[in-house]
């Protein structure tokens, strides 16, 4: 869930050594294997290098529900 609360927040460099931190995010290897999975799943898309949610509806509520409590 911390790779969704850094998406939803606009970080672009989330495998950056502050970003992981921030976001308390293990490893690298950890962000590339859930992106790959959200991807392959249809919840994220990856458009010229570009992550974001496929339903911006699933995105707002992420960020105005779920991590705003």
């Amino acid at each position: 869930m911390n790779y969704f609360k850094a998406l939803i927040a606009g970080e672009k460099a989330i495998s950056s050594t502050e970003v992981m931190h921030r976001y308390q995010i293990s490893s690298t290897t950890s962000i590339f294997r859930l992106k790959a999975v959200l991807i392959k799943n249809d919840i994220l898309d990856n458009k010229a290098g570009e992550i974001s949610f496929q339903d911006p509806i699933y995105a707002y509520w992420l960020k105005t529900e779920y991590f705003a409590k």
